[in-house]
């Protein structure tokens, strides 16, 4: 039997303990409105998947809050068993549209004030003021807090992958998020070692980490042995390279932790 990662904090949400056992599957909703994340859910939930992120900046009413609200209302009641993950995923972060640094805190300031999420994105493009604002409300609300990182030019060292999750834990965070692109086998393997030596060093809580692209979806399999929490797959269509349909990666993952436990 591997022994396991040095003991970290697990977080549940609705029975789902995330931090424990193999990655859990989570999916992009990308909708236009609510009608189609809706079909997108319970496609989901047929296929087995274990968490949803609803993805706002697919949606035709982003730049309206009081709309981006309702809508919202209507996908948390769609997911009473499911954690529902809110992010708007800015251009250069690999998303669909860039708003400013403020409106783009007012639109999750108003989602996380609705009380309708379990968890919030916080990009960490919009500066440590604005990251310890938006964490200290989801907090105050219930809500779990995630900076996140993107890179998709390429995968930097493992010293500064380190420094930036435990400046995420520093900050607040709940879960931290670093993605970076694979270019070759050695990036995915680097972008492993890093999270690895976050949760050995730090164990603060769970994690969300990915190597993107063909080179780097061993990194979206094999968390559970070194440190990565969850995992994006695809249903309909991948959100970011490299993701694996869900119902296959939820078989390896499962035969990997019977085959190592």
């Amino acid at each position: 039997m591997i022994e396991p990662l040095k003991t970290r904090k697990t977080i549940e949400i609705k029975g789902c303990v995330i931090g424990e056992g193999p990655s859990k599957a989570i999916i992009s909703v990308m909708g236009k409105d609510l009608a189609e994340c809706l079909d997108v859910i319970e496609e989901g939930k047929a296929g087995g998947v274990q968490m949803f992120e609803w993805r706002g900046d697919f949606n035709d009413s982003r730049r309206d809050p009081a709309a981006m609200v309702e809508q919202g209302k209507a996908i948390a009641a769609a997911v009473p068993e499911h954690p529902l993950l809110f992010t708007f995923r800015s251009t250069s972060q690999g998303g669909q549209d860039s708003l400013s640094a403020a409106e783009y805190v007012a639109l999750n300031k108003a989602l996380i004030e609705a009380d309708i999420l379990d968890i919030v994105d916080i990009e960490t493009w919009i500066g440590d003021d604005y990251m310890i604002e938006l964490i200290n409300l989801a907090h105050e609300h219930g809500i779990y807090a995630m900076p996140s990182y993107h890179n998709f030019r390429g995968t930097p060292s493992v010293e500064w992958m380190v420094g930036l999750m435990e400046h995420m834990w520093d900050l607040g965070a709940d879960i931290a998020k670093c993605a970076t692109m694979a270019k070759n086998f050695g990036d995915a393997l680097r972008l492993m070692q890093a999270t690895y030596e976050v949760g050995e060093l730090y164990a603060n809580g769970p994690m969300l980490t990915m190597a993107m692209g063909r080179e780097g979806s061993i990194s979206r399999l094999a968390g559970e042995y070194y440190g990565n929490d969850i995992t994006f797959c695809a249903l309909r269509a991948s959100s970011a390279p490299g993701q694996v349909q869900v119902l296959q990666a939820r078989r390896i993952m499962d035969d990997l932790h019977e085959v190592l436990s």
